[in-house]
């Protein structure tokens, strides 16, 4: 290893002698470093310095050459004003280079590593239109043509949300974060996320959206009827709560299906009870089951089916 190195050197040398410049380039001895470095490749004495010779590269549209200069700054600069600007143009520069994960990390290092920083807006902003993208399927590069989302978009959308939980997006955020579970399989996820947007941000569109999400759980929960019909009750309440708090809501339609079915269900469970008691010769506790659902459900089939057993048994 000591023999290569010293015949490195040596070909450096003579390369610096017989060969053009131009060829090898310029190399000199650094003693500071106690190596050999090429000041194409150097770090430049001040900040200011280094952040302006990034952005020349980013000019000229050698995109990976800047962003390695500004990390360089970072490494070299890292209390300068000058590091979080560069760690946001390194975010900003892969966004570039159509590279949207690591366009949104690099841009969330600006907020972990400096949050005093003034670019904690812009960061929200460009994190917020990446999350955006990736959950519709979308990349930079390929901005007309919709390419089927692969990416768990839920962390990133609860980022946002962290970055600035009453900011501009963080409901909005929320409530995608919820339907990024869903596209996940994670029904448990989403159902939290979803009630953290009607808890914390319940004066907002999403919350509308989100209760609605929630009636559609608890409508689809699977039990089974004969053994438990609290679910049922509980949906119908949450219905009809929704319909108080979002009078003018164009999910009203939905919600009225929503309660009929549950109804439907709440029916068929006491006629079969009602069924029960009658099979067994017990016509009086069967009548009442059959007068309770003609009571509590008129508009339903299992209504209907009571009248006619009623008579029956009259």
């Amino acid at each position: 290893m000591r023999y290569r190195k010293f015949f490195l050197i040596i070909l450096l040398i003579l390369g610096g002698i017989v060969f053009p410049q131009n060829l090898f380039g310029y190399w000199e001895w650094t003693p500071k470093t106690n190596r050999w470095i090429n000041p194409k490749y150097s770090v430049k004495d001040t900040a200011a310095e280094q952040f302006a010779w990034a952005e020349s590269f980013a000019k000229e549209g050698k995109t990976d050459m800047a962003i390695k200069k500004h990390k360089q700054l970072i490494e070299h600069f890292p209390i300068s004003s000058y590091a979080a600007a560069s760690q946001y143009r390194i975010g900003e520069l892969y966004l570039k280079k159509g590279n949207n994960l690591k366009a949104f990390w690099a841009l969330q290092k600006v907020i972990e590593n400096y949050p005093q920083t003034k670019f904690i807006d812009k960061v929200v902003t460009k994190e917020f239109e990446i999350a955006n993208s990736l959950f519709e399927g979308k990349r930079r590069r390929f901005a007309k043509i919709p390419i089927p989302g692969s990416v768990k978009t839920a962390e990133l959308f609860e980022k946002i949300v962290e970055n600035e939980p009453f900011g501009k997006y963080a409901a909005e955020s929320q409530y995608k974060s919820g339907l990024s579970y869903l596209k996940e399989k994670n029904p448990e996820g989403a159902k939290e996320a979803f009630q953290k947007v009607s808890d914390n941000y319940p004066k907002t569109e999403w919350a509308e959206k989100a209760s609605y999400r929630l009636i559609l759980f608890s409508s689809r929960k699977k039990q089974k009827i004969a053994r438990d019909q609290s679910h049922l009750s509980e949906t119908v309440d949450q219905c009809q709560e929704f319909k108080s708090i979002y009078s003018e809501s164009e999910k009203e339609k939905e919600i009225n299906a929503i309660i009929d079915s549950a109804h439907q269900k709440e029916a068929e469970k006491l006629f079969s009870i009602g069924l029960f008691y009658e099979k067994k010769k017990e016509k009086k506790a069967a009548t009442i089951y059959y007068q309770k659902i003609i009571r509590l459900y008129p508009q339903t089939e299992a209504a209907k089916k009571a009248e006619e057993k009623l008579k029956k048994l009259k």
